[in-house]
């Protein structure tokens, strides 16, 4: 008769454990394998649909770079963070790649919204595209939903919600909502004091694009990627740019009207007390006047900036006088 020791039962039971232990790790592989598959499968069909498609109008509900959002998450197998990181780098690629190229986006909406559908919580998405969307895509109306989405998921972030509330003073024609929204983020925690101070200015009254430039250069300073600082060091300089121009246009005018000529040079503007000095061109070049259109022009051959069809940036354009 063999006898079992006592060591027996515990042995089976640990050989036993070993091989539950090796089959879920089995499975857990199977199922990483599976999501990764299936992640591939959604990127090369979205880059399929997107070489057929190169020119195609990009209707909000027609998503043709990307499967739909219900998709999305049915496909990641319960991996939607995992997902939604291999989105975002997908998405920032993209806008690498179109910035060093022909500088349009027409997906990049589409992409950071089903980012921020996967993982609503990532707020560099919402920070990311608050900024690029509007500023360098030309995508207003898309840079604001996508900053009103990360104010409802995050309403605790108070740079969402500044950023949020600068969209509407500037971008909108919304001053209530601005001067509202920029309140509920100057109380946030951790806000800093140029948020209630911007407030207060909303308040007061409009202020121009030079609270555009300082409003850009406060995001400057902040953790943005390269090419991120390098869209708003650009529209820095285009807004200083217009601003400039839009000065020294009326202290020409404003000559114009006294001598009952044109200025021949902007020194004669500063000679005749219209103008403390002649700015600085923020691009290398110099101001001067164009003889044969009479107009203020750079020498760099950049014109000014003008954003868009909002009646409160028209008004900014319209009120601004020579700045000193």
């Amino acid at each position: 008769m063999v006898h079992a020791t006592p060591c027996e039962v515990p042995w089976r039971s640990a050989w036993h454990g070993v091989v539950r232990h090796r089959a879920s790790s089995t499975v857990g592989k199977v199922v990483v394998v599976a999501t990764v598959a299936v992640l591939l499968v959604v990127l090369a069909w979205s880059s399929s649909r997107l070489d057929q498609h190169p020119d195609a109008d990009q209707e909000r509900d027609d998503l043709i770079y990307l499967p739909p959002t219900n998709f999305l998450r049915a496909a990641s197998l319960g991996y939607q963070q995992a997902l939604a990181d291999l989105l975002w780098f997908r998405a920032i690629s993209y806008f690498g790649r179109h910035y060093r190229s022909d500088r349009v986006y027409p997906w990049l909406a589409s992409m950071c919204n089903a980012v921020t559908d996967l993982d609503p919580r990532a707020e560099y998405v919402y920070r990311f595209g608050g900024v690029i969307l509007p500023w360098e895509a030309d995508r207003v109306d898309d840079g604001m939903d996508l900053l009103e989405k990360g104010v409802r998921n995050l309403p605790e972030s108070w740079q969402l919600t500044y950023m949020l509330g600068f969209s509407y003073y500037f971008f909108g024609d919304d001053l209530a909502a601005a001067s509202r929204t920029l309140r509920t983020a100057s109380f946030l925690p951790a806000a800093p004091d140029f948020v209630a101070r911007l407030a207060a200015i909303v308040d007061a009254a409009h202020q121009g694009p030079s609270r555009a430039v300082d409003f850009l250069t406060e995001l400057e300073g902040r953790n943005v990627s390269g090419e991120m600082r390098e869209v708003i060091r650009q529209r820095i300089r285009e807004l200083s740019l217009s601003e400039d121009i839009d000065s020294l246009e009326v202290a020409a005018q404003k000559f114009q009207d006294r001598a009952d000529r044109a200025p021949t040079d902007l020194g004669e503007l500063v000679g005749a007390g219209l103008l403390a000095e002649i700015p600085v061109e923020p691009f290398g070049g110099q101001y001067v006047i164009d003889p044969a259109s009479k107009h203020v022009v750079s020498t760099s051959g950049h014109k000014p900036w003008r954003l868009g069809s909002s009646q409160l940036r028209e008004a900014f354009l319209k009120a601004r006088g020579p700045r000193n």
